[in-house]
């Protein structure tokens, strides 16, 4: 599981920086999150092929999160895209890439399968056989998700010496991996726990968009691997916070060290300051494995 920074920018982008937009690739699964004006440039930029996306996740209706979706929708059919391609967002922009699609008369070469979301709770947005998607409620203007992302159990690791040892033939091997017993060649039934260990643990990711600071957020991000968290303000512009429901450095920090995650990504940060640097350096001194996001930067989590 590793990501990649498209946008770090909030709604007004600056020169060379875009606004929030993340590349997640997850068991081979390219997933866009939010979709910034300029995306296709930062995807050429970093050269990640339009193809390999499978999958775009809009948290909400804000035109920074959104408005080079469209453009990346047109561009895909013009490039002869063949793969079906699922977006999940909002009813709002759902309705707004259909009224595109039906007023331009544009003809996709390939089928876009368009999921709304509605629910003001957690659903399960995406399941396949190696990671789940789940929606996370978020607290801003207009109704926002954002998204939780989690690896399944991974299969056992085989203990090579101990199934020599207990005579178990090699066929068996991958059976034990998944966690069944098997019998060995003089046909005494040999439990997987005697001849396997775990696997690698299962990783996550939480990306929280737009919100204000609420402590109901930490019920489904405890324990990440990774969280984003938006950091739009700091700390001497918590009445814009307040006021925009948007989250400040501090915010950000604290939701991260309540929710015992490992690593805490920050973003969404405001053109109204000149060094971002200042963002770190405030969410820093709450908690101390912090990330600062910057266009190009890859994160292996």
């Amino acid at each position: 599981m590793n990501l990649t920074v498209l946008g770090s920018q909030g709604a007004i982008p600056k020169k060379g920086m875009y606004s929030t937009c993340f590349l997640l690739n997850i068991a081979k699964t390219n997933v866009l999150i939010d979709c910034c004006e300029g995306v296709q440039f930062q995807l050429r930029k970093n050269k990640i092929k339009f193809s390999r996306i499978d999958i775009i996740l809009i948290s909400h209706a804000h035109g920074d999160h959104y408005f080079g979706l469209i453009g990346l929708i047109s561009t895909m059919s013009l490039l002869r895209r063949e793969k079906k391609l699922s977006v999940y967002c909002p009813t709002s922009v759902l309705k707004i890439i259909q009224a595109h699609i039906k007023f331009s008369k544009m003809k996709l070469s390939y089928e876009l399968e368009l999921h709304a979301l509605t629910k003001n709770k957690s659903v399960n947005v995406f399941e396949n056989d190696y990671f789940n998607i789940l929606t996370i409620p978020l607290n801003h203007s207009i109704y926002t998700n954002g998204f939780l992302f989690k690896e399944k159990p991974k299969k056992r690791k085989l203990i090579l010496e101990s199934a020599l040892e207990n005579d178990i033939d090699k066929i068996y091997f991958n059976k034990l991996t998944k966690g069944y017993n098997v019998k060995n060649r003089k046909g005494v039934e040999i439990s997987f726990l005697k001849v396997t260990k775990d696997g690698d643990k299962p990783k996550s990711f939480a990306y929280c968009s737009d919100t204000a600071y609420s402590d109901k957020i930490i019920d489904y991000i405890q324990n990440v691997d990774l969280l984003y968290c938006e950091t739009t303000y700091l700390l001497n512009d918590q009445d814009k916070a307040i006021k925009t429901l948007h989250s400040t450095t501090i915010d950000a920090g604290t939701l991260a060290t309540k929710s015992n995650v490992g690593k805490l990504l920050i973003g969404h940060f405001s053109s109204r300051y000149e060094n971002n640097d200042l963002f770190y350096k405030e969410t820093h001194s709450i908690f101390p494995n912090v990330i600062l996001s910057e266009e190009g930067k890859k994160i292996d989590i």
